[in-house]
């Protein structure tokens, strides 16, 4: 191994690109503007940028959501050519106990991983449905801590901390996780080159809870609601107080985010900014990104900023100045395929093609990696995937007396560089000017092509899926 450059890959979750482009015009480096995921949620999107692969041919969909173990992952390819490792997330999707640590030399995390694994009293979802009940509902659930089989130290420690943070008092935990996150940057040792350090932010996801100066309601309790039940009738919170809560939390992120892109940017060549989703707020009749493809969900932010020895590349962008547009179609899986072009490794099996020739701030700059890396011409279309909903969660559903069809069975969208054709919760959907027939057959030719494979089942989850279901983050 050689003077490799260290490389910094960032997954700001649940982060819409239009609120990106609202809230991040400071972020330096190339943004992409045409960009996807490849699903809808956490998982199966960090399986696409984690393998090159999409999600159901690694495994992971939303009834099947651990690695299969023989799949080769961006981190081992990495370590192999000889990069230290190294991952911080806040999101239990996220987590050793699901898989996600294999192939990293550390694997360090937010608060929200500490008490993963242990029989914790879903908080949230218990003042969710309590919310009528006034302040009395605290005493409810302190009973129910220790009255249900559920770690009664570990529910009451997280209930304090709700309560502390309703009341202004953060305590140790001021955010989801960024806070913790910047200072994980600011006291890690970072070699020059060969590094590789993956993050998961959580900021932009539910709850939507911002330190209390960036709520616009700072004496509201931020909106609680199912996502999946507002998208089959009407969410249980305001929806003008729903989307101004996500603007707070996106508006802190980007806030902190800064700090922490200038730490940074001070020891690695390359910061790669993506999100793996996005959030539908009300478009199409959809809440959060539970319940599909719906355009706001699946197209997200991707920025590459190349700070290296370049000064201009260090610091935010002035106000007013412009960053680096390029129009090309991209999505999870060209950004596997990239950080593996930037670190000069080949990788077979993958579906991804590097954008590297792309990153540079200058256009004329499209020069071969040293890699020797095969760079064809940009993809024509981006399949993306949704798997339905969990056992559980569709039973749970029924007996509440809720329609589960629209929300519980496979659908597919593919994007092209100027059309996005969906299967939407009542028929097809197309953005564009484009062929509906042409993008059907495009379509029905992705999915043909998929080398599908099986997952770890629900039953083989240990109950880590009901947990990951009851905390609400599927």
């Amino acid at each position: 191994m050689g003077d490799e450059p260290s490389i910094a890959l960032v997954v700001l979750d649940t982060l819409r690109a239009d609120s990106f482009d609202e809230h991040f015009d400071w972020l330096p480096g190339v943004q992409f503007a045409n960009a996807w995921s490849t699903s809808h949620w956490t998982a199966p999107a960090h399986a696409s940028l984690f393998t090159g692969r999409y999600a159901s041919e690694a495994g992971v969909t939303i009834k099947s959501q651990d690695f299969d173990r023989d799949t080769t992952r961006l981190p081992e390819l990495l370590r192999d050519r000889g990069y230290r490792t190294r991952a911080f997330s806040c999101n239990v999707n996220i987590s050793e106990q699901l898989g996600w640590h294999h192939g990293f030399d550390e694997f360090d995390g937010g608060w929200r991983l500490s008490g993963l694994g242990e029989d914790v009293f879903d908080w949230d979802e218990f003042i969710a449905e309590h919310q009528a009940d006034g302040p009395k509902r605290y005493l409810r659930a302190l009973w129910r801590c220790v009255d249900d089989d559920c770690d009664t130290t570990q529910s009451l420690k997280q209930g304090a901390l709700m309560k502390l943070r309703d009341m202004g008092l953060k305590g140790r935990h001021p955010d989801d996780g960024a806070a913790e996150f910047l200072e994980y940057v600011r006291d890690g040792s970072w070699a020059r080159d060969g590094e590789f350090l993956f993050a998961n932010l959580m900021e932009a996801h539910l709850p939507y809870d911002p330190p209390d100066e960036y709520k616009t309601y700072p004496d509201e309790e931020s909106p609680h609601f199912d996502s999946v039940k507002a998208t089959l009738g009407e969410p249980s919170a305001d929806p003008d107080r729903i989307r101004t809560a996500y603007d707070d939390a996106v508006r802190y992120l980007s806030d902190i985010y800064r700090d922490i892109y200038a730490e940074l940017a001070t020891e690695f060549d390359y910061v790669v900014t993506v999100a793996d989703h996005g959030e539908a707020l009300g478009e199409y009749g959809a809440w959060q990104h539970g319940g599909g493809l719906h355009p706001p969900v699946t197209r997200v932010p991707l920025v590459v900023s190349a700070p290296g020895p370049n000064a201009d590349d260090r610091t935010p962008n002035a106000d007013g100045a412009e960053r680096p547009t390029r129009d090309a179609l991209v999505n999870l899986l060209d950004v596997y395929a990239t950080v593996l072009d930037l670190a000069g490794i080949e990788s077979a099996h993958r579906r991804g093609e590097s954008f590297r020739p792309l990153c540079s701030s200058d256009p004329t700059d499209t020069e071969p990696h040293s890699s020797d890396t095969v760079i064809t011409e940009p993809r024509s279309s981006a399949l993306l995937e949704f798997h339905g909903i969990s056992k559980r969660r569709a039973l749970a559903l029924e007996e509440d007396g809720y329609d589960i069809g629209p929300v519980d069975r496979e659908r597919h969208g593919v994007a092209t560089a100027d059309c996005y054709y969906f299967e939407g919760l009542s028929g097809t959907e197309l953005l564009g000017d484009c062929d509906p027939a042409t993008l059907e057959s495009e379509l029905g030719r992705l999915v043909d092509d998929l080398e599908r494979r099986e997952g770890l089942s629900e039953a083989d989850m240990d109950g880590l899926e009901s947990q990951l279901e009851e905390l609400g983050y599927l």
